[in-house]
């Protein structure tokens, strides 16, 4: 099959092998990578979520099976909870597509997504179909297909429609209906620019767990009731080259979901996953049935797999570079071979190890972390040959990314004619210059250039549905020539720090804005008509920077800079700048928009913001420098709040912008004495699961409610895995109940409450504009002291009732809510900012009392 041009080796590298081969290898795992060399073949496995992915199955099938491996998350996730910061939404899904990557450099699989936005619990396919705009979705799963050309395709979950998230069962339908279409030339004809048409010779659905009935389906007894073709798979085994079983290499892989609680202990001994055949050539005991996995399909392939199985005895793991003759001989076997992606894939593994077997270390560095477009950049660039080999650097090229013609990269500078002796183990630094021109792009996620639509994100380019890690900004291509034979190998530029707790540190580097724009709130709340003052803060990251901030609102709003010019010294200096705004008369919402213009003539208009953590690094995060603002009308009772955060808990911000007093208590602070002085204590999402003690604490929050306190509790888990038992003044049994579609009308059941009349009188308006969902864990069950006080549910099923339940206890009031209140607040909606208000007023004004 001819393969487009554009596949080369050095984009290969570019898009996955940079960060994977700088990562040196053991003689063991070169080993395991020449093994994988032997065989031919490609699975791709298909799912809706980041850690929807079965890792041992991937593990098995990249290292044991040996077979060309990648995951095709639909989704990046962002519509889930995160256990490990505040991040929610876009911020979120950007942890867990790292997650991923970092999963898939210890599982030993690719990784490949979709434009599928994760817009939130989905309750059946129709929900999620339309929201995805069912043909988009579709058509990138069959450019998925038709890109990695796999021979078989595994589902995670069951095309019929059950009672599990509709986006796990559209990735199911969207994969099964893409195995026919990627084979035809009539469906999405614009993708055979680039691709070939793909015939797969099955589809699976991996729908078992060792322990568990079918996930999304059936169990399994009533599936062999139906006669379906099933295949017992054991992927537990251990392997000598690695050190470790499948099991427990998995459960480092599936540890990297680390904002979701998958941490996993590894398992060794026997593993057994079930395949259920959905289309394609019966198996008949093996899903691999009828796929060629040897070489001899390929021209010159009966040599070639002489050639690798010759490798893989003669292999010395005491020196490795004794094999480098026959490796390259091999390379040059390669290049004989019809061009395809297949093959520059096998050329790219082979370079590594070619790399790895010589001990090649190749490192790119600048002195700075982040870069300016139209800064002038000196590279650092050092090789070390650690093999007893004759090698020379020839030539150095810097290129960088550019989305709108990825996977073809953009030339920096080049040194040709180096002809740099590489001396056995001795280390030898090149410096290369270049410039950034004055419109460089800045590092942002490819996906988040462009505001997405509620179900899709908006891409450059078609081709960066083919990206399997985050390219890199900038990075180096080396030419290294060994026995005369040049060897190319890419590496992405990086800042080097050394950390006394961490040791070495490295970060790829970044290209920044010269001058940032950061509101200092991203919602401003305006309970009357009186102004407030916004501040945003200008920073810079280059020498010096002057110029003159702007402030832009909706006509009916009015916003006024009293001194808009700053000057910034130096590198990190910065201005604080308040911009008072006054809203109109009535309810209004609107977006308060920052721009800045330097003396000569840039103009900047980004915030941004890095998301670090030690599992996935620095990344930095660009977005247009807003603020929301939101009129509404708001009475509050009560002043000072005691809030036990959640997991992340930003509700406490929200109502320090609406003028509570609020002190945020940890559990261990929980005593009698701490929150007798406190109007509210509200215990934060989560909490119960996520802190250990609790529910011993919950005495003194009995005493605090049975003297007049009032008690909040928002919604927690029914995970085993909580940390600690969810309690509350009467019985009340948790559940998975949710109501997932946030424009469901919402029935309010006692109209008299004091929640729905004091301070803020509470109508249908209050309902609308919510965000993802009107909320989650429902209570299933409750004791006749409680009241329950909304009424809702998703199309297609019973009334929810346990999402807000009311009841007295002594002189005071508990509630507990499955609303997702914790979405609403820190979006500024003003229904749901009004609501809460009223609960946090319970037992403190009139009526309420009683």
């Amino acid at each position: 099959m001819p393969i487009k041009p554009s596949l080369c080796i050095a984009a290969f590298f570019a898009s996955f092998g940079a960060a994977a081969w700088a990562q040196m290898m053991s003689p063991s795992e070169i080993l395991q990578e020449i093994s994988k060399l032997e065989r031919v073949g490609s699975v791709l496995h298909v799912a809706a979520h980041p850690d929807d992915e079965n890792t041992t199955l991937l593990t098995y099938l990249a290292q044991e099976e040996r077979l060309e491996t990648a995951y095709l998350s639909l989704t990046r996730g962002g519509g889930g909870q995160n256990l490990i910061g505040s991040e929610l939404k876009e911020e979120l899904g950007l942890i867990r597509a790292n997650e991923l990557l970092q999963a898939r450099k210890i599982d030993g699989a690719s990784q490949l997504f979709t434009r599928a936005r994760d817009f939130g619990y989905s309750k059946g396919p129709e929900d999620t179909l339309e929201n995805w705009e069912e043909d988009e979705v579709l058509g990138d799963v069959v450019y998925a297909v038709r890109y990695f050309e796999p021979d078989i395709i595994i589902t995670r979950f069951n095309p019929a429609a059950g009672p599990t998230h509709g986006h796990h069962t559209v990735s199911a339908q969207l994969a099964l209906r893409a195995f026919r279409l990627a084979a035809d030339p009539n469906a999405f004809p614009e993708q055979l620019k680039e691709l070939d048409t793909h015939q797969a010779k099955r589809i699976l659905w991996n729908g078992f767990g060792r322990r568990r009935g079918g996930r999304g389906g059936p169990p399994s007894s009533n599936l062999q009731a139906e006669s379906r073709e099933i295949v017992n798979l054991e992927i537990g085994a251990y392997n000598p080259l690695l050190g470790e079983s499948y099991t427990e290499i998995s459960a480092r892989s599936r540890s990297m979901h680390k904002s979701q609680g998958f941490g996993r202990a590894g398992r060794r001994g026997s593993q057994m996953e079930r395949l259920v055949l959905l289309d394609g050539e019966h198996a008949e005991g093996d899903f691999l049935r009828g796929v060629n996995t040897s070489w001899e399909q390929y021209p010159d392939g009966v040599s070639i797999s002489n050639r690798i199985q010759d490798l893989k005895t003669s292999f010395d793991v005491l020196a490795p570079w004794q094999s480098l003759p026959d490796l390259l001989e091999l390379d040059v076997a390669l290049q004989g071979l019809p061009d395809s992606r297949f093959t520059q894939r096998k050329r790219s593994q082979l370079r590594r190890i070619i790399a790895a077997s010589m001990g090649l270390h190749i490192e790119a560095r600048n002195q700075s972390a982040y870069l300016l477009p139209g800064s002038d950049v000196e590279i650092t660039v050092e090789v070390v040959n650690r093999a007893p080999v004759e090698a020379r650097l020839i030539e150095l090229e810097a290129i960088y990314f550019d989305s709108s013609v990825w996977p073809n990269r953009k030339s920096l500078s080049r040194k040709e004619n180096l002809d740099i002796v590489l001396s056995a183990n001795q280390v030898e630094t090149v410096p290369l210059e270049t410039s950034l021109p004055a419109g460089f792009p800045y590092t942002r996620p490819y996906w988040l250039e462009e505001a997405p639509s509620i179900g899709i994100y908006q891409l450059a380019n078609r081709r960066l549905l083919e990206a399997e890690s985050l390219p890199d900004p900038i990075s180096i291509t080396a030419k290294v020539e060994i026995d005369n034979q040049v060897v190319e190998l890419d590496v992405p530029l990086i800042k080097v720090t050394s950390d006394p707790v961490k040791g070495e540190v490295r970060e790829p580097v970044a290209i920044r804005p010269a001058l940032a724009l950061m509101p200092e709130s991203a919602v401003t709340l305006f309970e009357d008509g009186r102004s407030k003052e916004i501040a945003v803060r200008v920073t810079t990251n280059r020498d010096s920077i002057s110029g003159m901030l702007e402030a832009r609102v909706p006509s009916d709003w009015k916003v006024e800079v009293a001194n808009p010019k700053f000057s910034l010294s130096g590198e990190g200096d910065s201005k604080l700048i308040l911009a008072r705004v006054t809203p109109p008369e009535t309810s209004s919402e609107g977006i308060l928009a920052f721009s800045a213009v330097s003396t000569d003539g840039m103009r900047f208009d980004s915030s941004l913001k890095e998301i670090y953590y030690d599992h996935i690094g620095r990344h930095p995060l660009l977005r247009k420098a807003e603020t929301k603002l939101t009129r509404l009308e708001l009475s509050r009772a009560g002043t000072r709040i005691a809030c036990v955060l959640g997991v992340g808990d930003t509700v406490p911000d929200t109502l320090d912008r609406i003028g509570y007093t609020v002190d945020r208590l940890s559990v261990d602070e929980i005593t009698e004495e701490a929150i007798a002085g406190f109007d509210t204590v509200i215990l934060g999402p989560r909490v119960f699961d996520a802190f250990l003690g609790l529910d011993k604490k919950f005495d003194a929050l009995l005493e605090y409610v049975e003297r007049g306190g009032t008690l909040i509790s928002q919604y927690n888990t029914t995970s085993f895995r909580a940390k600690s038992r969810f309690t509350s003044p009467f019985p009340i049994r948790l559940s998975r109940e949710r109501v997932s579609e946030e424009k469901v009308p919402m029935k309010i059941l006692n109209p008299e409450h004091p929640v729905f009349n004091f301070p803020n009188r509470i109508s249908d308006n209050d309902f609308d504009n919510w965000i993802q969902e009107r909320g989650l864990y429902f209570a299933s069950s409750w004791d006749e002291a409680y009241e329950p006080l909304l009424s809702a549910n998703d199309r297609g099923e019973p009334p929810r009732n346990g999402g807000l339940l009311v009841a007295r206890y002594g002189k005071g009031w508990y509630a507990y809510t499955g609303l997702s209140f914790f979405r609403q607040l820190p979006e500024g909606n003003p229904g749901a900012i009004r609501l809460f208000v009223n609960l946090i007023s319970l037992g403190h004004g009139t009526g309420s009392e009683n």
